[in-house]
Formats: C-alpha cells, structure tokens, sequence
C-alpha cells in the first residue's frame, strides 16, 4: 500500500500494567482533503467501531489500577428497584465503602456498571482489595458475589463484558446512566503515545519486546469502517513479576481519541443518526 499524498500512518502504543497495547492505523487527521471518507459506515458499523474502543480504553483503565486478588463485585437487589432508586443506593453504597477503605488506611479504587436491560437491575463493580467483610456490609439492598481478579493482569475479557452488559441500556433513551461506566477520581490514566511509521510495518507480523510476550487471543486485523484502509490492533503483556515499562517513551502524547468521528467530519446525513453513540 502506498501511503497518500500528505498523510501518515501511525502507531499508538500504551503501557497500562503489565500490558503494551498496540494499534497500527492510517491517520485520519492527517489527511488535509475535504473528501468524504472512503466509506459512509453504517450504523451498525459505527457502534461496533465504538463499542470497541471503549472496550479498548476500559482494559487500558483496568490493567493499570487493578492487580490479580482485587475483586469483580457483583450486587443484585432482594426487591426490585426503579432506575433512579438503583442509581441513589449505588452513589450510596460507593460513598460508605470510601469511608471504610479510608479508615482502614487504603486507597479505594473502583470502576462501576449498572445493567437495566437484560436482567434485572444489578451492579457489576472492580474495586481494590479489601477484605470482603467489610464490603458486603455495605451493601443492604440485596445479595453481593465476589470473584477475586486473576493472574493474567490482562482484563480485556472483563472489560469487554463490561461493555457488552451496558451496550444497549446505555442507548436507551430514558436511561439514567449516561456513561458506559463510572469510575473513582484517584485512577491511574495510562498515557497514549503516537508514532508516525511506515506503511510496511501494518503488514509485519507483530513481535514482542524483552519481557514480554504477544497475547495472540489479542491480534486483530479488520477494515476501519470510516477510512476502509485495514488496521492492526495486539497486546502484549510482561513475563516478569514487575513490568519493564511503566511508559512507552517515544512518540506524542495523543490529545484526543480521533477514533470517534462525529457526523459533521464523516459528512452522514444528520437526520439518520438518531440513537447513534458518539462518544
């Protein structure tokens, strides 16, 4: 593939944890022409394109705030509730556990989902460690099931259900929650960086760096939906107990996600985008 006259192609990398993820796509920022791009995506195309990144950027928030023995909690109710009492007893229920986590001398982090749609109205929760006791407590609507995070210091899988639970209630158009999650102030934002690289290197099968191994469960390739050019996207994750690298050093700090296109930059009829997730 020959790269376009005055654009790029670009390699996005981030450390979160123990895990380097990496993207290698064609830069759509740095295409000067007013054309359309190469595709008018459908809608369906643009919630899975979605969908992914935030899957993508959930991981990223995982993999560096929570480490294998910190919990999965999930709280149902005894009594069903309605979406405005669901959302005050969890706003509560996050308030009393900071206290207890400040009283016992630790850092609370969580990261939180509520699904309304295809179950009944439940919690699902990431929360650092604690012992379980004193979580349960502060629960009092209903029961609480706790599954302690694994040693893959990988949670893709759980993020991605995380997402997967919240895809469609987040879209409804009565919905209290207006976020795909909520998440505790004190996380760690892992830091974007962005390399400008040759077009070749899309097509080189991806290697990993010294310490550290390729989860091949994360290798994919797949045609972006707005510039129909093919992309890469793989992870790799640390074989030693503590990570090599905390940041990846070169490149430009990405500013913004430029994976998102609103209506007006895509040029889609705005009158067919009713439902449509731009985050």
């Amino acid at each position: 593939m020959k790269n376009k006259s005055g654009s790029k192609f670009i390699r996005e990398t981030c450390v979160a944890g123990a895990t380097i993820d990496v993207t290698i796509k064609y830069s759509m920022a740095s295409d000067n022409s007013k054309r359309a791009p190469k595709h008018n995506p459908s809608r369906e195309a643009v919630i899975k394109n979605n969908d992914r990144n935030a899957t993508k950027k959930l991981t990223r928030l995982m993999n560096a705030n929570f480490v294998p023995g910190d919990w999965h909690v999930i709280m149902t109710y005894a009594s069903v509730p309605d979406q405005k009492e669901a959302k005050r007893e969890i706003s509560n229920f996050k308030k009393r556990l900071a206290r207890e986590f400040k009283k016992a001398g630790k850092e609370c982090k969580w990261i939180e989902v509520t699904e309304y749609e295809n179950h009944r109205i439940h919690h699902h929760m990431v929360v650092s460690y604690i012992d379980p006791e004193v979580i349960e407590k502060q629960w009092k609507r209903g029961h609480i099931h706790f599954t302690a995070l694994d040693r893959t210091r990988n949670y893709r899988k759980l993020a991605e259900y995380f997402v997967k639970e919240t895809s469609k209630t987040m879209r409804q158009p009565g919905n209290e929650t207006k976020k795909r999650w909520s998440a505790s102030r004190n996380l760690t934002r892992p830091i974007i960086k962005r390399e400008i690289i040759m077009p070749s290197t899309l097509y080189e099968k991806p290697r990993a760096l010294k310490g550290y191994e390729i989860d091949e469960d994360t290798v994919r390739r797949y045609e972006h939906p707005f510039t129909g050019i093919e992309q890469l996207e793989y992870m790799m994750i640390s074989t030693d107990p503590v990570p090599r690298l905390k940041q990846w050093r070169k490149g430009s700090v990405v500013e913004r996600d430029e994976t998102y296109r609103r209506a007006t930059e895509i040029q889609i009829d705005m009158q067919s985008l009713d439902g449509w997730d731009f985050v």
